[in-house]
């Protein structure tokens, strides 16, 4: 934890993100008919891994991010954080990702955060380069949207300070986002981001995600379950 001097705060900076995770069980929910609940868990899993593993990237050795805070429900997301020292709060159920990232939000401020990425784990081909460059422009944008692929939602969120605006993920979220800090008068940027932009939702994402180029676990499982469980030629 950070604690901070209230005389000397304007000269303190806790870069941190926030890493919220619904149960796997309970997760890709608009993939049922396409996977099974089994493989629908198996994916949840890997997604995180790789977020995961981005995300301690970013903090190793003169990386740009400083804290990592974790909320979720599922148990094997809270033992991963416990083997690793990471905070996490603990939640009975997610009862939407935006209330989760509000929670958090509030967590991260009282942890001494001023500045605050919100991160799903929807995007596991996202690089710690991509991350380190939405944070390269939080003095300029105190609020910058990494949008989904249509441009309508957000599968990032930065704000300086936490509080900025209000989280509202879901449709149309983008826009959302970028009307608060306008009628606050804001600088607000859209940061078009490939590793965030490929988020896996349903099959036509999970096709789409089989061919990219970037190297992730995520990409082999969906490969491997379109190639075996669908009889498709595997994507090369």
């Amino acid at each position: 934890m950070c604690k901070a001097n209230p005389d000397v705060w304007s000269e303190i900076t806790m870069i941190t993100a926030l890493l919220p995770v619904k149960a796997f069980d309970r997760s890709k929910e608009r993939l049922a008919g396409f996977l099974t609940p089994a493989e629908r868990q198996q994916l949840a899993h890997t997604m995180f891994e790789d977020v995961w593993a981005t995300l301690q990237e970013c903090r190793s050795g003169d990386q740009c991010l400083e804290q990592l805070l974790v909320i979720s429900a599922e148990p094997h997301v809270i033992n991963r954080c416990r083997e690793r020292g990471v905070p996490c709060m603990e939640e009975e159920e997610q009862l939407s990702h935006s209330a989760s990232v509000s929670r958090g939000s509030e967590w991260a401020i009282h942890m001494g955060a001023t500045t605050l990425i919100s991160v799903a784990i929807d995007t596991p081909s996202v690089s710690a380069a991509e991350i380190r460059a939405m944070l390269q422009v939080r003095d300029v944008f105190p609020v910058v949207v990494a949008p989904s692929a249509d441009g309508l939602g957000t599968n990032a969120l930065l704000r300086t300070p936490p509080d900025a605006i209000e989280p509202r993920f879901g449709p149309g979220s983008c826009r959302l986002h970028v009307e608060q800090a306008q009628k606050k008068r804001l600088p607000v940027l859209v940061y078009h981001l490939p590793g965030f932009a490929a988020d896996i939702d349903t099959p036509e994402d999970l096709r789409k995600f089989a061919q990219l180029e970037t190297p992730c676990r995520t990409r082999d499982l969906a490969r491997q379950f379109l190639a075996l469980t669908r009889g498709a030629a595997p994507c090369r």
